[in-house]
């Protein structure tokens, strides 16, 4: 049986891959709802998506119909393995939030984690775990 690649993904490029068409990020999240490899996420992250999907400057600039959000949400709920934030790390001193990304990625035994975010980028791996740019991983699965 082959092994389907696990992902976590930031909360940047699943809010981005919503409201943008034909992009890079929207290009992921076609691959993911296609199962072409597994979403791994958290309670904390799923959190902070809601959160950004509800700021004003989103709800001004892409005008999201509520229903759509709703419909991703039960997605997630539905095709996603959802870890439990049991794990924790402080390996990221400059902005602790980007700490669940690593901590869900090792609860979730992902192989990579997907961001454009410095703080987690700069490390480039963590515990085995590859740290890289939503391109180089849909090069990777195509």
């Amino acid at each position: 049986m082959e092994h389907k690649l696990k992902a976590v993904i930031d909360t940047n490029l699943f809010v981005s891959g919503l409201f943008s068409k034909d992009t890079v990020s929207s290009r992921l999240q076609d691959h993911w709802i296609n199962l072409d490899f597994i979403l791994v996420t958290s309670i904390d992250i799923i959190k902070e998506v809601n959160r950004v999907m509800h700021y004003p400057r989103i709800q001004q600039r892409f005008n999201p119909d509520p229903e759509n959000i709703k419909r991703f949400f039960k997605l997630i709920f539905r095709k996603a393995l959802i870890t439990k934030d049991h794990y924790k790390t402080d390996r990221i001193t400059n902005d602790p939030t980007d700490n669940k990304f690593l901590a869900c990625a090792l609860e979730g035994k992902a192989d990579y984690i997907l961001s454009r975010d410095p703080h987690l980028r700069n490390l480039k791996h963590y515990q085995g775990i590859q740290i890289i740019d939503a391109t180089a991983f849909v090069n990777k699965i195509k």
